[in-house]
C-alpha cells in the first residue's frame, strides 16, 4: 500500500476544503450574518493541517511518486468522501445549526454526496453564508472532490487515471484526453461553463443573484438543497421551473457527451443510446404520473397544473436532483410507486447524477429479454448489443452483480432504519431509497414537505452511510471491506 500517496490525497482533500471555506466567509462579511467565525476558525485549520499532510507526504527527492495500485485508488477514494464529510460539518457545529457530530456529518454528507436530504426543518431560520456552504459543499461534489484536485495537481501520477476512473464511475470512458490531467481539466470547464449558464438564466426569469447562484449550484450537481423550506415552489413560477428542469436534464447527462460536441463536434453523439433512453423515460414518465393524476382528479379539473407539477417532480427524481414543487406525498399510490422506481434508475453514466443510472438499467432489461429469448430459442447466438457495440460477457455479469449489491444494500438498510418504533416502514423504506440513489426527498415521513428529523440517531449513521454508498456506486467503497484487500 503506497501511504504516502493515500496521506497527499487527503491532505490535498483538506486543505481544498479549507481555501473552499474562504467563499461562504467572505460572503458572511458581506451580509454582516454574524457566521465568520464558523469558516474562519476550521479553514485555517484545515488549510494548515492539509498543507502540512502534502508537505510530509512528499516523495524523498529525486524519486517518483511510485506504484500506486487500485488498492491505493479505492481507499483514497473512500477516505476523501468521509474525510470531505467530516470536515465539511465542522461550520455547521461552530455555527451551532447541529449540536451533535452525527448531524453535521449526515449533512455534509448529503451535500458532498449530492443528495440533498436534510435535517433542517426551518431552513430560513439559518444565515445566508451557512445555506451557501450547504449548496457549495453540493457543487463541489457534483463534479468530485478527488477529481477536481487531479484537475489542480496532476502531480499525484501514475495514479491519477484510476483515480478518475474511481471517482467518475459507470459505464462511460473516463480519459477524453491522452494526458489524464487534462480529462480531468475539461470535466471542470464544462461543469463550469454550465454553472455560469444556469447563474444567467435564472437572474434572466428574475432570481436575485444569491438565489441564482445557490440554486444553479445544487442543479448542476443535481443535488437540491435550497435556501427555502418550500423549495423551488418558493417561487411558483412557470419560468423559474422550466430552467431548472432545462438544467437538471442537462446535468443528468453525460460529460462525454458534451466533450464531443464542443471539441470534436461530433453532432452524433446525440444519438447515443443511453441519452436517447434517458429522455425517453424522462418524457414517458411525466405523461404516465400526468395521466395518473388527472385520471384519479387529484387536481380537480386543472389539468395544465397537473402537468406542470408531474414534469418538474419527475425530473427532479429522475435527475436525482431532488428539488420540490409540490407535495407529491398526496399523490396517488401509482404516482408515487413511479417516483420510487425512477428514484433507482437515475440519470447517465458519467454524470453528476445518481442512481444505479440508465445504461445499466438499459443493460439489465436488455439480458432479462435476451435470456426469455433463449428459453423459446436455445441454440441463437444473442451477443449483448447497445447500439452498434458488442459489449463483452464480463460487462453484463459486472452490471448484474452492481445490481443484486444494490438491492441488498437496499434491504438490509431499510430493516436497520425501520427498527426504530417511531418510523413507519414506508418511510423507512423511502429514505433509504432516497439516501442510497442520492435524491434527497423520499415519502411518508422523510416526504417532499418534510425533513429527516424523524430518523433517530442510529438511523442517520446508516442513511449517511448510504450516502457514501450510493456516491461511490457501492462496489467501489465495498472493495475495502473484504479480507482479500488488506492482504499484501
Amino acid at each position: 500500500m503506497n501511504t504516502r500517496v493515500i496521506i497527499r490525497i487527503n491532505a490535498a482533500v483538506t486543505a481544498t476544503l479549507g481555501v473552499a471555506l474562504l467563499v461562504p466567509l467572505a460572503l458572511s462579511l458581506l451580509y454582516g450574518d454574524g457566521s465568520w467565525r464558523s469558516f474562519l476558525l476550521p479553514g485555517a485549520a484545515m488549510v494548515a493541517a492539509g498543507g502540512l499532510g502534502v508537505f510530509a507526504a512528499r516523495p524523498p527527492s529525486g524519486r517518483s511518486v511510485g506504484y500506486v495500485s487500485n488498492r491505493d485508488v479505492y481507499l483514497s477514494v473512500t477516505l476523501a468522501w468521509v474525510l470531505a464529510a467530516l470536515l465539511g460539518g465542522v461550520p455547521f457545529l461552530v455555527e451551532g445549526t447541529f449540536q451533535s457530530p452525527i448531524d453535521s456529518t449526515f449533512e455534509a454528507m448529503s451535500g458532498f454526496t449530492t443528495t440533498g436530504a436534510t435535517l433542517l426543518s426551518d431552513i430560513e431560520a439559518q444565515t445566508p453564508s451557512i445555506l451557501f456552504w450547504r449548496s457549495m459543499a453540493q457543487w463541489l461534489g457534483g463534479i468530485g472532490i478527488v477529481v477536481l484536485f487531479v484537475a489542480v495537481a496532476p502531480a499525484i501520477g501514475v495514479g491519477a487515471a484510476r483515480l478518475l476512473g474511481a471517482e467518475v464511475s459507470g459505464l462511460t470512458q473516463t480519459r477524453f484526453t491522452p494526458r489524464i490531467a487534462d480529462t480531468a481539466k475539461s470535466l471542470l470547464v464544462i461543469y463550469l461553463a454550465l454553472t455560469l449558464a444556469g447563474v444567467v438564466a435564472l437572474i434572466l426569469v428574475g432570481m436575485d443573484l444569491y438565489d441564482a447562484v445557490v440554486y444553479t449550484f445544487a442543479t448542476v450537481a443535481t443535488g437540491g438543497f435550497s435556501p427555502h423550506t418550500a423549495s423551488v415552489g418558493f417561487f411558483d413560477s412557470v419560468a423559474v421551473e422550466a430552467v431548472l428542469i432545462a438544467f437538471m436534464v442537462l446535468s443528468g447527462v453525460s460529460f462525454s457527451v458534451y466533450y464531443l460536441l464542443y471539441t470534436r463536434k461530433r453532432l452524433d453523439v446525440v444519438l447515443d443510446r443511453e441519452l436517447l433512453a434517458y429522455l425517453a423515460i424522462i418524457a414517458f414518465a411525466v405523461f404516465f404520473v400526468w395521466g395518473v393524476l388527472v385520471f384519479e382528479g387529484s387536481y380537480g379539473g386543472s389539468a395544465g397544473r397537473a402537468l406542470r407539477d408531474s414534469a418538474f417532480t419527475v425530473t427532479s427524481i429522475v435527475t436525482t436532483t431532488g428539488f420540490v414543487t409540490a407535495d407529491f406525498d398526496q399523490w396517488e399510490a401509482g404516482a408515487k410507486i413511479t417516483l420510487v422506481f425512477l428514484m433507482f434508475v437515475g440519470g447517465c453514466a458519467g454524470s453528476t447524477a445518481g442512481g444505479i443510472k440508465v445504461i445499466r438499467v438499459v443493460i439489465i432489461f436488455r439480458t432479462v429479454f435476451e435470456d426469455v429469448f433463449r428459453m423459446t430459442h436455445p441454440h441463437a447466438v444473442t451477443p449483448l448489443r447497445i447500439g452498434d457495440r458488442v459489449l463483452p460477457e464480463a460487462v453484463r455479469v459486472a452490471v448484474l452483480g452492481l445490481f443484486a449489491a444494490w438491492i441488498a444494500i437496499f434491504v438490509l438498510a431499510t430493516f436497520l432504519v425501520a427498527v426504530q418504533p417511531d418510523l413507519d416502514p414506508f418511510s423507512s423504506a423511502t429514505a433509504v431509497a432516497a439516501t442510497l440513489n442520492v435524491v434527497g426527498p423520499g415519502l411518508g415521513q422523510v416526504g417532499a414537505s418534510e425533513s429527516f428529523e424523524a430518523v433517530n440517531a442510529s438511523g442517520r449513521v446508516v442513511l449517511t452511510l448510504c450516502m457514501l454508498l450510493g456516491r461511490l456506486e457501492i462496489l467501489t467503497a465495498l472493495a475495502i471491506l473484504s479480507p482479500a484487500f488488506w492482504r499484501r
